[in-house]
């Protein structure tokens, strides 16, 4: 069993990102030397189970949440160091000091028009 407590911790979202890049995180997860927190906004734990068994993915804990905040807190509790989410909105209330990473995906990336999609609520222009 690996020592986590000095490890920095692993949050990944489920849908939009680990069935999408599958084998990426399926690769990042199993060799992360902390905590693998998986932070999903569904409503079936049992569903969710079964989808990060049929992909592979290796966790520690899994959290559902019922709100866009829902994640932050968790992150925060949980002590996540390194986040990874498609969606915009999920991130806005992470705490300052967690590494954010945004997957792209044709859910906020015009593939087209070659730009993000953000809402007013979660991007500033320049």
């Amino acid at each position: 069993m690996q020592d986590h407590s000095t490890a920095m911790n692993l949050g990944l979202d489920l849908d939009g990102l680990l069935d999408e890049a599958n084998e990426f995180f399926k690769r990042l997860a199993s060799i992360w030397p902390g905590n693998v927190v998986i932070i999903s906004y569904r409503d079936n734990l049992a569903k969710a189970k079964d989808d990060l068994e049929r992909l592979g993915i290796k966790y520690d804990e899994l959290v559902l949440v019922d709100s866009f905040d829902g994640k932050a807190e968790v992150i925060a509790e949980k002590a996540i160091g390194v986040y990874f989410d498609d969606q915009p909105e999920m991130l806005k209330n992470i705490p300052e000091g967690v590494h954010v990473f945004l997957y792209r995906n044709g859910g906020n990336f015009d593939f087209g028009e070659q730009l993000w999609m953000f809402s007013d609520r979660t991007a500033k222009l320049l």
